[in-house]
């Protein structure tokens, strides 16, 4: 049953990144991509923010925390995987700036693709990784849907607007299946997890990681604090679909103690985000009919 269970979230897995890839690519245009260049401020923050002080937080982590090479894998992958497609529903939910977070999270996707396979040789050392294999994958499962989403748009918007609410349905589907075949197996071992050493460090450590990314996104915000919100979001929710790209690329069983780690990086982020997301938009809304209460 674990097996089954196992194969059909795999498969969930990557029609979740093809299609919110792609999903992605057909929210944005190519005059829009470029936009946030021209806010040089939101963007040197952005990258900032993704791909120095959060994989530095990793590494402090990896340092203070005595964790097994796998574990540790697997907190590096995730630190320097930026760009998470789910990052503009978030601003939706908490009235950001929608267009802003699409286009962030294409560049910081767009990097994370470059910028991985070089680092991966130090992240996985353990690993059967070949960095050029590695590229392809990213390239094939994230930035070509990006990049066909962007085309559709471009060219015929009344198409990628009949396409959106598909692609959206079928990621939504694909991100629940993963969550109940993986929450399953989670939960079957859930005792076995958390009593190994390594599982109740996962855990431990992705709730320790996930907390410490928002508040580090969320200090730097502060220079831009017009877009503070959507840099924190943007930086806390990680691009766990690049991560488990490579994951699938690099190892021959992917039931390890990476997969564990970004699996666990995942499901805090979500629940974490989720939260916060949720209580801002009830402020949004109490705001709202406050607002229309003193207007009539």
């Amino acid at each position: 049953m674990a097996s089954f269970l196992y194969n059909i979230g795999t498969l969930a897995v990557y029609v979740f990144i093809l299609t919110s890839m792609f999903l992605t690519g057909l929210m944005v245009t190519i005059s829009e991509l470029f936009a946030p260049v021209h806010n040089k401020r939101v963007l040197t923050l952005s990258l900032f923010a993704n791909f120095i002080a959060v994989p530095l937080l990793a590494l402090i982590l990896i340092a203070v925390i005595p964790m097994n090479p796998e574990l540790a894998a697997g907190l590096l992958l995730v630190s320097v995987a930026a760009g998470a497609p789910s990052t503009a529903k978030v601003a939706q939910f908490t009235g950001g700036n929608i267009a802003l977070s699409v286009s962030l999270t294409i560049i910081m996707t767009i990097v994370t693709i470059v910028l991985m396979p070089f680092l991966l040789p130090f992240i996985l050392e353990g690993a059967q990784a070949n960095p050029l294999y590695v590229t392809a994958n990213l390239a094939v499962m994230i930035l070509i849907p990006i990049i066909l989403g962007i085309l559709v748009k471009s060219r015929s918007e009344p198409l990628a607007a009949r396409l959106r609410p598909l692609m959206d349905w079928v990621s939504n589907i694909s991100i629940a299946v993963i969550f109940l075949t993986f929450g399953l197996i989670f939960l079957a071992r859930i005792r076995d997890i958390v009593s190994t050493s390594s599982g109740a460090l996962a855990v431990f450590v992705a709730i320790v990681f996930t907390l410490g990314a928002l508040g580090i996104a969320y200090l730097l915000g502060g220079l831009a604090k017009e877009s503070r919100n959507d840099l924190a979001f943007g930086t806390g929710f990680r691009n766990a679909t690049a991560a488990l790209v490579v994951v699938f690329a690099s190892f021959t069983n992917v039931q390890n103690d990476a997969f564990l780690m970004v699996l666990m990086v995942t499901i805090f982020a979500i629940i974490i985000v989720t939260i916060l997301a949720g209580i801002i938009f009830k402020k949004r809304m109490d705001a709202e009919k406050k607002a229309k209460g003193s207007g009539a």
